[in-house]
């Protein structure tokens, strides 16, 4: 049903009300905060969240008024913020804005003629927005912009409330440069300043000077500075200003002041005909840092990694810590007369020197992999991490660390990896799967190339892994990353072929030290072929099941149906041995009593055909069953026999498994039963014990007996089978079939080993409760 016109007005009310709300939050932000970057992040994730966007940005123009920065924003990929940059000419969105009095709204990217998307937008599937100039027309400072892949109708009232956070951030903006401006005035003023006459009297200090000599206040104009300030006279500070102060010199030095000031001074003293000026500056902290340099040099030259300063026009080497002279070969003094490009291993010559460092200047830090040879020609593997620095000059610093160790585990995994039956991966924290590695296996399995998916072409995620399956596999990774542990999942995937493929991926999700999910890594398997089989494997088990259960069917109806003309031809053969027993002669006796026997036997059979039949379907559930209190049930029901036969039945220690018990107890009744029956001459002598195998116990019943011919062990299981004639022994041939039948309904194995004479051991296996 569609909304009500008063409830869409009240819900644009809410909205505008929610807006209004979150300015005035901003506000407040602005003002009681210092940190720009802090609260132009703030302001991104507020206006992303209160317009229900995926996506906002704070772009800063650069001072080449053709490009802008992503300065802040939510949404985007890892290390995109304070470095990409966009194009801000004319037919660009950030363009268009910035030239823009009002709010650009765009529906559709897409197909909007007025403006085209940057790759920022394009790459993050970006469809609609609002971007807005933030600072005045004449001298911009950046946009505003949030953004959606959703196609999105945006209202006047989002375009104001986009518009009035980029005012605020105007003010916010302009307030922070005014404040940098105060502090560059500040700066320039800093120094401590105090005048002397002739008579060494203070006639004038600054604030400053107060702040660094006098805090306690004191009023020294007029007051003898090596009475007020004992402390210089043991110092440099007195002989140094009398330099000054009698052969009119300009002096400049550095020297510490005892406690109570507990401090370094930097000191310029300047003679007059009236006395001296004195600038003087705080310089502890720098003095403590020339310190840590020290300090920091002597860790330097203990590091493993070789550090070189290398100045960039010439290539020369400056300076260089002791592991990079042992590891190179050279004394300090030798390395220092070298340059990069002597170094013929490393660049052939001084301009492509000079290349290499453009390219570093332009990226502020590089890392490359190389040989490096040593002073005596042989060479060794290094990474090298290269930074440009200014500070009073330009800088090359070169980090290089030794990597043989991991060259050769690099050289074990990759060979690893190479015979590793699946797709070896690691990919980022996002839902496109966006692959950071893929293994050369990718090909063989997908059709797509390794370095195709690592350069972000074709996207696992969106490219490879079928559609219907996407959703379903990011959630099982995701419920496994909240529980900190591995996933394995199985999804189809579309080759670049166009085949559907089935796949299983293991993997692990990787974390940061803050416990966020940074990365995933695992091997991702080509199991069609089991797919395959499995369908082909539970059709043959269904139609297997069917048959089973047509067979089932037919023998309970052929056993129950035969019940009746049995029980008829038992009855009528019962009827003539009362009626004419004294009728009949001695053959006539024999044979009704082997039509009697007869008839008799062929009730148990068909009463055990009956309850083979029904082992699958009328057995109970399974539930833990303890085996030893089973047993001695079962020795309690035979004790007749057992006391008849004298025999002696020896238990182990037996486990407690899942199963049915009822069926389990016939099971070892009719093993009981036989072992007794086939004994031979001697008493009895059983012997029941279990062993552990994985998941199931291993249940063994031995006996002293007969023994079977190996030949016949495997007939002993089938139905009706006998081994020996119904005057040997008794018995329908039918109990070991039984056995087998519950074993199997358990998911178990009945065997026998037996050699004659020897005894035999039936053996089954049971699954563990």
């Amino acid at each position: 049903m569609p909304s009500s016109p008063r409830a869409d007005t009240d819900a644009a009310v809410r909205d505008r009300v929610r807006q209004q709300e979150v300015i005035a939050n901003l506000g407040r932000r602005a003002l009681e905060t210092d940190d720009l970057d802090q609260l132009l992040h703030d302001t991104a994730d507020a206006v992303a969240e209160t317009l229900d966007t995926e996506y906002a940005a704070v772009l800063e123009l650069l001072p080449d008024g053709d490009n802008a920065m992503l300065r802040q924003g939510v949404g985007w990929r890892d290390g995109l913020v304070d470095s990409e940059t966009v194009s801000a000419d004319r037919g660009s969105l950030a363009g268009a804005t910035l030239r823009s009095d009002e709010a650009v709204v765009v529906t559709d990217l897409r197909t909007d003629e007025r403006v085209s998307g940057s790759e920022l937008l394009t790459s993050h599937d970006i469809v609609s927005g609002i971007s807005v100039r933030i600072g005045a027309p004449e001298n911009p400072w950046g946009v505003l912009g949030t953004h959606t892949t959703d196609e999105q109708g945006f209202t006047e009232h989002d375009a104001t409330f986009v518009r009035s956070v980029a005012k605020l951030l105007e003010s916010a903006i302009e307030s922070d440069r005014s404040q940098e401006e105060r502090v560059a005035i500040y700066d320039r003023i800093s120094d401590g300043f105090f005048a002397l006459n002739e008579d060494w009297e203070f006639t004038y200090l600054n604030e400053r000077a107060h702040e660094l000599i006098n805090p306690e206040g004191r009023e020294l104009v007029g007051k003898n500075v090596w009475n007020e300030f004992s402390g210089a006279m043991n110092r440099a500070f007195k002989p140094k200003y009398e330099r000054a102060m009698y052969e009119q010199e300009t002096i400049a030095f550095e020297e510490y002041y005892p406690a109570p000031l507990d401090s370094w001074f930097e000191v310029r003293a300047y003679p007059s005909e009236t006395g001296l000026s004195v600038y003087f500056r705080d310089i502890t902290e720098r003095k403590e840092r020339e310190e840590e340099l020290e300090l920091f040099r002597t860790l330097l030259d203990n590091t493993y990694d070789s550090v070189l300063v290398i100045d960039p026009p010439t290539g020369r080497f400056l300076d260089a810590n002791e592991t990079a002279c042992q590891r190179l070969g050279y004394d300090r003094d030798e390395l220092l007369e070298l340059t990069v490009p002597d170094m013929d291993h490393v660049f052939a010559d001084l301009e492509e020197w000079r290349s290499h460092v453009e390219d570093v200047k332009n990226e502020g830090a590089v890392t490359i992999e190389g040989e490096h040879e040593r002073k005596d020609g042989s060479t060794y593997p290094a990474e090298v991490n290269v930074s440009y620095i200014e500070l009073d000059r330009e800088y090359m610093v070169a980090v290089a660390r030794d990597i043989t160790e991991r060259k050769k585990q690099e050289q074990r995994l990759s060979t690893l990896i190479a015979n590793v039956p699946g797709v070896v991966y690691r990919c980022k924290n996002e839902r496109g799967w966006p692959m950071e590695f893929v293994s050369d296996a990718c090909n063989e399995v997908t059709g797509y190339d390794p370095e195709a998916l690592e350069r972000g072409e074709v996207s696992w995620g969106d490219d490879v892994m079928h559609e219907d399956d996407r959703e379903r596999v990011w959630e099982t990774v995701q419920q496994q990353a909240a529980k900190g542990e591995p996933f394995s999942t199985t999804y189809r995937i579309e080759t670049a072929g166009g085949e559907r493929r089935w796949v299983r991926s293991y993997g692990r999700n990787v974390f940061n030290d803050e416990r966020n999910r940074v990365e995933v890594e695992g091997i991702i398997s080509d199991i069609t072929e089991r797919k395959r089989l499995e369908a082909t494997l539970k059709e043959r088990r269904r139609q297997l099941e069917e048959s089973n259960e047509r067979l089932e069917q037919f023998a309970y109806a052929a056993s129950h149906d035969l019940q009746e003309p049995l029980r008829m031809v038992t009855s009528y053969l019962q009827l003539l041995e009362r009626r004419y027993d004294d009728a009949l002669d001695d053959d006539g006796e024999e044979f009704l009593e082997f039509a009697v026997d007869g008839a008799d036997r062929m009730r148990e059979m068909i009463d055990g055909l009956l309850e083979y039949s029904r082992i699958d379907t009328q057995g109970d559930p399974f539930e833990p069953v303890e085996l030893e209190s089973l047993v001695e049930e079962v020795q309690d029901d035979l004790r007749m026999r057992i006391d008849e036969t004298d025999a002696r039945i020896t238990v182990g220690d037996l486990p407690r498994v899942n199963g049915d018990e009822s069926q389990l107890r016939q099971v070892f009744q009719n093993l009981f039963k036989n072992a007794i029956t086939y004994s031979g001459d001697e008493s009895p002598r059983i012997r029941v014990d279990a062993s552990r195998r994985g998941d199931r116990w291993v249940i063994s019943v031995h006996d002293d007996g007969i023994g079977i011919d190996p030949e016949q062990q495997d007939r002993i299981f089938d139905v009706f089978q006998r081994l020996h004639s119904q005057s040997e022994h008794s018995g329908t041939g039918i109990g070991l079939a039984l056995c087998q039948r519950i074993v199997e309904r358990h998911d178990g194995e009945l065997r026998v080993d037996s050699e004659p004479g020897d005894g035999s051991t039936f053996s089954f296996t049971l699954p563990a409760a």
